[in-house]
């Protein structure tokens, strides 16, 4: 058995596996024909005569990270136009009736109270009091001081739910 002690200071002669070899320095490839270049250096001089730089990692991602917030600016921008929103709007349980299910069939009259056309989004309430479990319904486009109505057959709750009360029974729209 070899008891040699190992210098800390002195590197193994070998370098190991994953060490680099003695006597290599880092090194880079020009990306346009594959020539070793020194360190930091993207392109070799006969790819790059007129010896331009080109831009610093700062540069690249400070133009790729513009690009993603117009991106999404122009994203929103267009959003808005395409779902853009009326309203207020003003909700009216015209009719209601109880299916044998326990589900009611609802009729509502939609008034777009606003000066912008839009589609509301209505939730039908089982007693008033808004549950995340309530339907909800879009409607057509409703252009400023028109109405629409609309009538919806909503399924019965489950039996562990709150069933629907036709008095209480409520309609809000945003």
């Amino acid at each position: 058995m070899n008891t040699t002690p190992i210098d800390p200071v002195q590197p193994p002669e070998s370098g190991g596996f994953l060490a680099p070899k003695p006597g290599s320095g880092p090194a880079d490839r020009c990306y346009r024909c594959g020539k070793p270049t020194p360190a930091g250096v993207a392109v070799c001089a006969a790819c790059n005569p007129g010896k331009v730089k080109g831009p610093s990692a700062t540069q690249l991602h400070a133009t790729i990270l513009g690009g993603i917030v117009l991106g999404a600016i122009i994203l929103l921008v267009g959003w808005r136009f395409a779902v853009g929103q009326g309203g207020p709007y003003t909700a009216t349980v015209v009719d209601r009736v109880m299916n044998p299910d326990g589900g009611p069939a609802v009729t509502v009259t939609v008034a777009n109270t606003g000066d912008r056309s839009g589609v509301a989004n209505c939730r039908i309430t089982r007693d008033g009091a808004p549950r995340p479990e309530d339907p909800t319904y879009r409607t057509e486009r409703i252009e400023p001081g028109e109405a629409y109505t609309f009538t919806r057959t909503v399924p019965a709750p489950p039996v562990t739910a709150a069933a629907y009360d036709l008095e209480r029974l409520s309609v809000l729209c945003t």
